[in-house]
């Protein structure tokens, strides 16, 4: 298994340059205002994280990134965990509720905070948590569905208050869900916090991205998206993985 793991590590590596190589060499055809060599954009993303200005929209980012996954995570369990403890509502909340969100545009919840919070930080993380709500509430209520009814049962035995029943046994049987749940809802914020971020006009860097554009700064561009799939493998294959793989531990997985 080590000796398997290693030879999909190696394959890896070897893609990766294989593709900055073939990168470097359509660069050197090609004008730097449409395909800008590696060298040119690693010394812009170098600038984001040297120059106080750069950094200051990196930053705006991350704090939307966050508060977005919170607000909608935080509603997501919520809205779960009360159609849980009312099942007459598990039809309007799976049914119709999480349908609508699921369907309904980022950009249309874009535009429609822009008339609601104007051109605030509230609005990009009003417009993210809003897209990002059905995949909470859909992954949490996948998990709930999961969950041993036989242990939910036995629990009947032991209190008759379903408040309790919900902190002390099902939150704790749900917590490795929970996690999918908020990985999932992280690697999706930073495909949709820019996107946001430009149409809003909030800061972020889908204004600096709006700002390359505009001075043809196309080194600046590949920069922001390499930042952003940087970002999104550290919170997912560093931060997430690492919490997952003691989570399967502790549950015996």
């Amino acid at each position: 298994m080590k000796r398997s793991a290693f030879k999909r590590r190696v394959a890896a590596i070897v893609f990766v340059l294989l593709v900055i190589g073939a990168w470097h060499v359509t660069s050197l055809y090609m004008p730097p205002v449409l395909i800008p060599g590696p060298v040119r954009v690693f010394s812009r993303f170098m600038l984001i994280w040297t120059d106080t200005d750069f950094l200051s929209y990196a930053l705006s980012t991350i704090i939307h990134v966050v508060a977005a996954v919170t607000a909608a995570f935080t509603a997501g369990v919520l809205i779960v965990l009360l159609a849980y403890r009312f099942p007459v509502v598990q039809q309007a909340v799976y049914s119709r509720l999480a349908p609508f969100l699921n369907s309904f545009s980022g950009i249309g919840w874009a535009f429609l905070s822009l008339i609601w919070l104007g051109v605030t930080d509230s609005a990009v993380v009003f417009a993210v948590a809003m897209a990002l709500l059905p995949f909470a509430i859909i992954n949490g209520g996948a998990g709930l569905a999961e969950l041993d009814q036989d242990i939910l049962e036995m629990t009947t035995s032991f209190s008759r208050s379903h408040w309790r029943k919900i902190l002390f046994v099902v939150l704790p049987m749900l917590l490795p869900y929970l996690i999918a749940t908020l990985r999932l809802c992280f690697a999706i914020a930073w495909h949709i916090v820019p996107t946001a971020e430009l149409l809003s006009g909030s800061s972020g860097l889908g204004t600096l991205i709006s700002v390359a554009k505009a001075r043809y700064w196309t080194d600046m561009i590949f920069a922001v998206a390499l930042l952003n799939v940087l970002m999104v493998f550290i919170t997912d294959r560093v931060i997430f993985v690492a919490i997952q793989n003691r989570l399967g531990r502790a549950y015996g997985r």
